[in-house]
């Protein structure tokens, strides 16, 4: 019940302190809302790098299929192959098909076969055979 001009003024102070309450609640509950973040699915984006994203320029003409990785001796298969050897001295035939041959570290000898072969040294004394059509140090 509501008496004299004191009391309205209460009733009207309690009103605006009420209306300013929720106006700021509602603010800082609208911010709060803004920051949410959806889920995202970026990680459900993967795929695995072939052959072809991994070949060096000097093979960009190949169009290549497996990738092949060893130490020791390394054979390629009857396909298009990237093929990598290790750090220490290899032995890479790369058999079949048009082969990218890496020899990577160490003494290696590299053989391209059948098809049309690039084979790249790289560190150490290397032995190309003459079945790589292009050879690189």
């Amino acid at each position: 019940m509501i008496r004299g001009p004191r009391s309205r003024r209460r009733l009207v102070l309690r009103g605006r302190f009420a209306l300013v309450g929720m106006l700021a609640a509602g603010t800082v509950f609208g911010l709060t809302a803004a920051n949410v973040v959806p889920e995202s699915k970026a990680h459900d984006d993967t795929r695995q790098a072939t052959a072809n994203d991994l070949k060096p320029a000097a093979c960009a003409a190949l169009a290549l299929v497996n990738k092949v990785a060893g130490s020791g001796t390394v054979d390629g298969t009857i396909q298009a192959d990237l093929i990598v050897g290790g750090p220490g001295a290899d032995t890479i035939d790369g058999r079949q098909g048009d082969d990218c041959i890496l020899g990577g570290g160490g003494d290696d000898t590299l053989r391209g076969g059948p098809g049309y072969d690039v084979c790249i040294g790289g560190p150490g004394n290397d032995t190309f055979h003459n079945t790589c059509e292009v050879q690189i140090q």
